[in-house]
């Protein structure tokens, strides 16, 4: 299967271009007003006239709810930004080179050379054009992205920009690190992490009975820590609700052994978001998303969809939004034969359905981490090092160590507004 890498740069130049540029007056606006870059580069791309886009009410609740993401999202300017990138010798350098390279993923120099690429052209590209474009960008706003940066910071306890560059190492490590072990067939063998990580679920497809499998994934997410080790090893193991089970890793296919490792790291380093251990309200219950990484601890479901179901919580903002949004274009409302109301009821219809209650009712989630989980037969090499908020490393070195926690008081209801009206934002003025 042949790739060209030059089209896995067009979602993170999208994400980017989104992501910031410098507001064109002093004088902050929000995202009620019509008059603001991000408006007119939307019109002139979409050939539509949004002069009349009654913007106040669309987004009057998104704007009370996160009113320094409003702040900051009506100075963004995608056509100024795009100019930023098409003029950067750095950026246009490492494009060019990705342009050039093509990869045969189906066998392990492909993989490896694809690795090889990631690590000395792709992250450094996205690394130099976050901090030389898009923060440069945030910072001369005029102070109107201030209280955006500085609610990032608060919530993922770093800054825009290291929380991205963490993210980028972790995820490098989790597809490139490279792992040594003896395989099912005793053969000594070498392979990047993604590979094996992907290849272990290749038991699936061998199961008599495929569907009955997937569903067994769902232990996953009601996997205690101390459980963690034995379940990706294909052993007996106890989930959340104590209902014994295995899983068919090793069987058939390696399973995907010390590559677990960077896998935990990356969980343990969101495990570590201030964010995390602060609470949602699902109608006069409060529970904290940190009880799905905390040993002992667990998530009930039922819990996740009251918070969804409630009038003043992001999901039904949300919806209410797209309503509005729809209803201006004119797919909705009066003459369409379409309730304005339609994306709405159809959210809260999906929710109060018996099968989401019940599959919700019984599920306690519960994301595996810091399992401490060790292999004396393997070795792993990571290419990337990642420093944690306290100092301690995730090293390019045979073995992960741990990455160590953190916590602080953060809103996470502001947290999950930040994620979801983010990409409900841009979605709705897109349509």
């Amino acid at each position: 299967m042949r790739l060209p890498v030059s089209r896995l740069c067009v979602l993170p130049g999208l994400a980017l271009a989104f992501g910031a540029q410098q507001a064109h007056a002093s004088t902050c606006k929000t995202l009620l007003n019509n008059n603001i870059p991000l408006m007119d580069a939307l019109a002139e791309w979409s050939d539509l006239d949004l002069s009349n886009f009654p913007s106040a009410t669309v987004y009057q609740e998104l704007n009370k709810a996160l009113p320094w993401f409003s702040k900051c999202a009506a100075a963004i300017d995608p056509m100024a930004v795009y100019t930023s990138l098409g003029t950067s010798t750095s950026l246009q350098s490492c494009l060019k080179t990705l342009n050039n390279a093509n990869f045969v993923f189906d066998t392990p120099e492909g993989r490896t050379a694809a690795c090889s690429l990631t690590k000395d052209t792709l992250k450094p590209c996205l690394t130099n054009a976050m901090t030389e474009i898009v923060m440069d960008a945030f910072a001369s706003t005029g102070g109107c992205c201030d209280d955006f940066l500085a609610e990032v910071t608060t919530l993922v306890g770093d800054s825009l920009d290291l929380m991205v560059e963490k993210l980028l190492a972790l995820t490098g490590n989790v597809l490139c690190a490279k792992r040594k072990f003896t395989n099912l067939e005793g053969t000594s063998t070498t392979e990047v992490c993604g590979y094996s990580i992907f290849h272990s679920f290749y038991y699936i497809g061998n199961t008599e009975d495929t569907t009955s499998s997937m569903w067994d994934l769902l232990n996953l997410v009601e996997l205690p820590n101390n459980q963690m080790c034995k379940a990706f090893a294909g052993k007996a193991f106890t989930n959340t609700k104590g209902e014994k089970n295995t899983l068919g890793f090793g069987t058939d296919y390696d399973s995907m052994g010390i590559c677990l490792q960077p896998v935990d790291a990356f969980l343990q380093y969101l495990a570590s978001w201030p964010i995390f251990a602060q609470t949602f309200d699902a109608g006069g219950t409060t529970f904290t998303m940190k009880d799905m990484f905390t040993t002992g601890k667990s998530l009930n479901g039922s819990l996740l969809v009251s918070w969804a179901a409630l009038s003043g919580n992001v999901p039904m903002i949300f919806a209410r939004m797209e309503d509005r949004v729809m209803t201006a274009m004119g797919v909705e409302g009066s003459g369409t034969g379409i309730s304005s109301t339609n994306l709405a009821d159809t959210f809260l219809g999906a929710l109060d359905s018996d099968d989401v209650n019940s599959y919700a009712n019984d599920i306690l989630m519960h994301i595996p981490n810091n399992g401490g989980c060790t292999y004396s037969d393997q070795t792993i090499s990571l290419p990337y090092t990642v420093s944690t908020a306290t100092g301690s490393t995730t090293t390019a070195a045979p073995t992960a160590t741990t990455t160590t926690k953190t916590a602080s008081a953060a809103s996470m209801a502001s947290f999950s507004m930040l994620i979801v009206a983010g990409v409900a934002m841009i979605s709705s003025l897109l349509l």
